[in-house]
């Protein structure tokens, strides 16, 4: 008899418990923001010191900067036991300001990160193509002239 109320309170538990779960995770769903796409105009590029590796320190950093729906993309040029790395973000200037984004890394993980020098400036499209590059391209001209 006291196996069948341990079983019967066993089963009990577990299906309240359970049922709770559900509605915890619809209503966390409900209150999240949805994000809309960004489209970068500006880039901010900037010294930092304090990261340990780039995934754990530069997926946090990109997390944060995300939050803000204002990032497009955040790059690390990192290399372990390098004091000084560097980060480029590219961000909204309608959103954001390089100063924002300087004063979410700098506070994050109790100021474990330092900024140093930085530069920012619009984004431009930078097309680098030589002869060599493109196929075919010099016989095309070639056949054009004679």
């Amino acid at each position: 008899m006291k196996f069948l109320i341990i079983l019967f309170l066993s089963t009990v538990l577990v299906l309240t418990s359970c049922g709770e779960k559900p509605a915890t995770i619809k209503n966390e769903l409900a209150s999240q923001t949805p994000k809309t796409k960004v489209k970068a105009n500006k880039m901010l590029t900037f010294e930092i010191e304090g990261m340990v590796c780039v995934m754990g320190c530069g997926g946090s950093i990109r997390s944060k900067l995300a939050e803000t729906n204002a990032v497009e993309k955040c790059e690390f040029d990192f290399e372990e036991g390098r004091e000084k790395n560097t980060v480029t973000v590219s961000f909204d200037e309608k959103k954001t300001s390089p100063e924002k984004i300087i004063k979410i890394v700098t506070e994050m993980n109790d100021g474990q990160f330092k900024v140093g020098a930085s530069e920012s400036g619009d984004i431009s499209i930078n097309i680098k193509t030589t002869i060599q590059d493109v196929p075919n391209a010099l016989e095309d001209k070639t056949k054009s002239h004679i």
